[in-house]
């Protein structure tokens, strides 16, 4: 029932469940979809949240060719010519108050020649078009669905394969 109800909010066809925090979530997305070139939309303290969770593994593992900080204002002018692989973003940051429509994330992405990813944790269920986004993560830290202490990552492309990851991480 429950993995049922998140298909419908999230939008995803495929759904991992888990007991984690939202922050384990994103790490165990960006290890298992994100590669090649990273553009990181700036928001506020969520989105540094990514970016610090990015260099790390990047500092260890070596899985991105580049990684990009684009403020958010940027998403809507057109001094970008940059292609990606993927754009990552929280759409809802909640330091700041500040909501960047996950439509707008998603243009700018297509612009870029980029898949969506999003951190969720704050905008699902509340905010619409998560299916536009190719991979996201949240969690039910916040009791948005009432479960609290479990995380997901709802996806419609095929996790990266043979990336030597160990059982816990491999989703």
């Amino acid at each position: 029932f429950v993995l049922k109800k998140l298909k419908k909010i999230s939008q995803k066809k495929n759904i991992v469940t888990f007991q984690g925090s939202g922050t384990l979530a994103i790490e165990l997305m960006v290890l298992n979809f994100l590669k090649g070139k990273i553009a990181v939309i700036s928001t506020g303290y969520y989105s540094d949240r990514v970016m610090d969770i990015i260099k790390r593994f990047q500092k260890h593992f070596k899985l991105y060719s580049s990684i990009k900080v684009i403020p958010w204002k940027e998403i809507y002018s057109n001094k970008n010519k940059n292609k990606f692989d993927w754009v990552i973003a929280c759409p809802t940051e909640t330091s700041k108050a500040l909501l960047v429509p996950i439509k707008d994330l998603y243009n700018f992405s297509k612009k870029c020649g980029a898949k969506l990813m999003l951190d969720a944790t704050g905008s699902i269920g509340v905010e619409k078009n998560h299916k536009l986004a190719s991979v996201i993560s949240f969690s039910s830290c916040k009791g948005v669905f009432g479960l609290t202490g479990a995380a997901f990552i709802g996806y419609d492309i095929k996790p990266i394969e043979k990336r030597n990851l160990s059982f816990y991480q491999d989703i």
